[in-house]
């Protein structure tokens, strides 16, 4: 009988262990699970608080495009006292300061020593109007590139042929020298060739759309057009390819779309681009127009 007792003892002294073991063990997986999380925890806001700062910062960024990451007075020497794209997208156009602004341009460029170039030597406006010129008789092949190898190799040194190695260099010494103010400065031309442009008789008018057309067509819907943007910075050739678009949209609207391109294609690539583009002045303004053309086009 003791005996009996003692093993019953001995037996539930075990399970008591065995249970106060149990207990113990499974406070401290508890607490270890607990201490995990918390660090788990810990972890997690700090990359929401990182992540946080980081959008503070774009936003920042996003607010100092929005306005012009050149200040007003970083601008003026260029393009006057009024700085450039300051009207909301759907205001009418103010042709008085788009025009002084271009002037103002030219004048810019005309103090640089951009412009003594070998066999050039003219004044800003001269070139660009010579570039234009020269451009307009001699568009590129838009329909049949692909016919042979000798349409596409003229077609991809299209821009060396018709302007000429000179030309070429100090374009380029201008695009490199002056990045700073390209953006702005193709913005102010665009809109003072296509809409402001009082120089040229007004019967000129669909002769320059057409002439725009057709290296807005070559860009867009051309091996060569497209081989030689790949050459560009992304920058450059995101701003040409916008630019393209609001050239194609306006042959649409004077029935000059020739070649009968469809525009939506092109829509949302140049929107992906252009939002996932970095240091741009006017990156809102660009996707507020290229989304109202795709309601327009859809």
């Amino acid at each position: 009988m003791d005996k009996t007792v003692k093993i019953l003892i001995i037996l539930f002294a075990a399970l008591g262990l065995g249970l106060l073991g149990y207990y113990l063990v499974n406070q401290w997986h508890t607490r270890a699970i607990e201490a995990a999380v918390e660090q788990e925890k810990d972890a997690c806001l700090k990359k929401i608080a990182k992540l946080e700062a980081d959008i503070r910062k774009l936003a920042e960024e996003a607010d100092l495009q929005s306005q012009g990451l050149a200040g007003k007075s970083d601008l003026t020497p260029v393009f006057g006292p009024d700085k450039p794209m300051t009207a909301g997208v759907d205001d009418a156009v103010n042709c008085q300061k788009v025009t002084a602004q271009t002037v103002a341009f030219f004048q810019y460029l005309d103090s640089k020593a951009y412009l003594i170039w070998p066999g050039i030597n003219m004044r800003a406006e001269a070139l660009f109007d010579d570039v234009f010129k020269r451009l307009a008789a001699n568009p590129p092949t838009n329909v049949g590139e692909m016919d042979n190898l000798y349409a596409l190799m003229r077609n991809v040194t299209h821009f060396y042929r018709v302007l000429g190695r000179d030309r070429i260099n100090l374009i380029k010494e201008i695009l490199t020298s002056e990045s700073a103010v390209v953006e702005p400065a193709m913005a102010v031309l665009f809109t003072w060739m296509t809409v402001c442009d009082r120089i040229h008789p007004k019967t000129r008018e669909p002769e320059r759309l057409n002439t725009l057309y057709q290296y807005a067509s070559f860009f867009l819907n051309t091996l060569g057009g497209r081989s030689y943007l790949l050459r560009r910075d992304s920058k450059l050739r995101m701003l040409v390819n916008y630019y393209a678009l609001r050239i194609l949209d306006m042959a649409n609207d004077a029935s000059l779309n020739a070649y009968g391109l469809d525009i939506r294609p092109h829509l949302d690539y140049v929107f992906y681009d252009i939002n996932n583009q970095k240091g741009l002045m006017y990156r809102q303004r660009y996707l507020s127009r290229l989304a109202a053309l795709k309601d327009k086009y859809q």
